[in-house]
């Protein structure tokens, strides 16, 4: 008699260059690639366990999407966020975020107000000790704490759509000392809006926390895309009789 096989489950796993391209979008987007640096397919592969072809595959299709950049002299590099991505982004997440901030004064649990809470005193421990790695942490970390309180499935599904977008954006404002200090006072702001049960106030500081990280992005990405001053030329001789 014949015994008939157990059926076995019908797995289906990524390709291999899929799978190398979202785990290197996700670090671009997390700030572990740095925008400018040299991409090396031996060193990536190495990194993420896989071998150069599967890599050499998701640098391409990475360049297509805009986050990598051809060197001149063969390989890539991640390209640096422009001005008009990060205007865009803010302004989206402003209105969003805003929009968290007024639902959240109205529908937040008290132990989701404590999470808060909770976060800023870590977060200042963080400033305290200078750790910008954990700053943004915390920071990632307390947005996520306001999306909950405002209990919106919707909403949530929304932002989690610019999620890795932000995120990026975010690294760049977090990686600051004094880009903390003033988040944290603004955060602090919108928890205890949140906490009075003040919907207005709370939608508008979320909305100007957000746009106020942005300016101070923006300033820094122009001043660092600012063209050098051309040297200035030396003097000419001045004109006049030999001695």
């Amino acid at each position: 008699m014949k015994t008939s096989k157990t059926a076995q489950p019908n797995l289906r796993r990524r390709p291999l260059g899929q799978e190398a391209t979202i785990l290197l979008r996700r670090l671009i987007m997390r700030g572990e690639l740095t925008p400018g640096e040299r991409l090396v397919e031996e060193r990536l592969g190495q990194q993420l366990g896989l071998s150069r072809t599967p890599i050499r595959e998701a640098l391409h299709r990475l360049e297509q999407e805009g986050l990598l950049l051809k060197r001149p002299r063969g390989g890539y590099e991640v390209r640096p966020l422009t001005p008009e991505e990060v205007e865009e982004a803010v302004g989206v997440r402003g209105v969003l975020e805003g929009y968290a901030g007024e639902l959240a004064a109205r529908r937040a649990q008290p132990r989701q107000i404590k999470d808060l809470e909770r976060n800023l005193e870590q977060f200042e421990e963080a400033l305290a000790k200078q750790d910008e790695v954990r700053l943004v942490e915390l920071n990632t970390r307390y947005h996520e704490l306001l999306y909950q309180a405002a209990n919106s499935t919707l909403l949530h599904h929304m932002l989690s759509e610019l999620q890795e977008e932000v995120e990026r954006i975010s690294r760049a404002i977090m990686m600051s000392m004094q880009a903390g200090q003033w988040s944290v006072k603004d955060h602090r702001l919108v928890v205890e809006a949140i906490k009075a049960g003040d919907a207005v106030k709370a939608g508008r500081l979320c909305r100007e926390h957000v746009q106020r990280g942005g300016k101070w992005l923006l300033s820094r990405l122009k001043a660092y895309q600012a063209p050098a001053p051309a040297q200035d030329e030396a003097p000419a001789s001045p004109k006049g009789p030999k001695p």
